[in-house]
């Protein structure tokens, strides 16, 4: 069983690819209708390498991470907000045609689902290698 991602489309509020608090409530449901030993090794908590870029009317773009270091170099972002039931941070630029809301993972927020899977003896999965920073590896 795999699940990396929680798509927020037509709800007009922006938010990360894969959310932690959603993340730990699947692990959880699922351990709590599973034989715990029999499928824990089946289970992968799935790392996105990618993140969002919400527009204000809410329709988003996924953002690989060259697109992301182009939007730091161009917009050069003053804040970073910590969301802390996700476990991610984004991040606000400004255009003509109104506000984006940038939501992309950080070696924070991998650290902490990797923390997770640990905590549960369950595995990872990356989506998608290559996809991402390069220091991201250094978590591994």
């Amino acid at each position: 069983k795999q699940w990396y991602q929680r798509r927020v489309r037509g709800t007009g509020k922006p938010g990360p690819v894969g959310p932690m608090d959603w993340g730990l409530r699947n692990i959880l449901l699922i351990m709590e209708h599973e034989d715990n030993d029999a499928y824990r090794y089946k289970l992968l908590y799935g790392l996105n390498f990618y993140g969002a870029d919400f527009r204000g009317d809410g329709q988003f773009e996924a953002i690989l991470g060259n697109r992301y270091i182009e939007l730091l170099k161009s917009y050069k972002p003053g804040q970073f907000l910590w969301h802390l039931k996700a476990s991610e941070h984004s991040f606000e630029y400004r255009e003509p045609a109104g506000v984006h809301k940038v939501f992309y993972p950080t070696l924070r927020s991998l650290q902490k689902r990797i923390e997770a899977a640990e905590k549960f003896k369950i595995g990872l999965a990356i989506w998608e290698i290559g996809q991402g920073l390069d220091y991201f590896y250094d978590l591994f």
